[in-house]
């Protein structure tokens, strides 16, 4: 049986992750996806099930054994693969236009300001032209969004102390 368990950076329920998720199904895209910040992995797993397609799930594995993720999918019978990404720059270990669709929950507003520049050049340089970048974290930090450079915002929504963010990729960044 899967082992979950609330990832104290998330700052939610494993209840608050599965509301989530049944919003983020909806975002179902074709092309490869990237989950950044994945915690636990429940999302990325769900989605991958949900969606039969394979995600990529990159975290910092800090709190949650990236062992752990991996058997995780491996029970639930999904298609995710993990990677490791590194502080302070957040790499990302894939050529340009590599994803059509990326998301991020409940991580970015973890990240310091240099960390999160990075993280959102990194986000533009894999993400295929026209591809789309989905942000969901705490309203209290809504202006990071702000942040983004060489996107343009297709929706903005908040619920449940949460916003989310979807924004396509329109050119590079200045």
């Amino acid at each position: 049986m899967p082992t979950y368990y609330p990832v104290k950076r998330m700052g939610i329920t494993l209840d608050e992750q599965n509301f989530i998720l049944k919003r983020l199904i909806q975002f179902k895209t074709e092309g490869d996806v990237l989950d950044i910040g994945s915690g636990n992995s429940l999302i990325p797993i769900q989605l991958s099930k949900a969606w039969n397609k394979k995600i990529i799930a990159a975290d910092i594995w800090d709190e949650f054994p990236i062992e752990l993720a991996k058997r995780n999918a491996d029970e639930e019978k999904a298609s995710v693969d993990f990677i490791r990404i590194e502080r302070p720059n957040l790499k990302l270990p894939f050529p340009e236009s590599s994803f059509s669709f990326i998301y991020s929950i409940m991580f970015v507003y973890n990240l310091r300001k240099n960390e999160r520049e990075a993280l959102f050049s990194e986000i533009h340089r894999v993400l295929k032209e026209g591809g789309s970048f989905l942000l969901v974290d705490p309203v209290i930090v809504r202006k990071e969004r702000k942040e983004l450079k060489g996107f343009t915002e297709t929706l903005y929504r908040e619920e449940n102390a949460l916003f989310y963010y979807l924004a396509k990729k329109v050119n590079r960044p200045s």
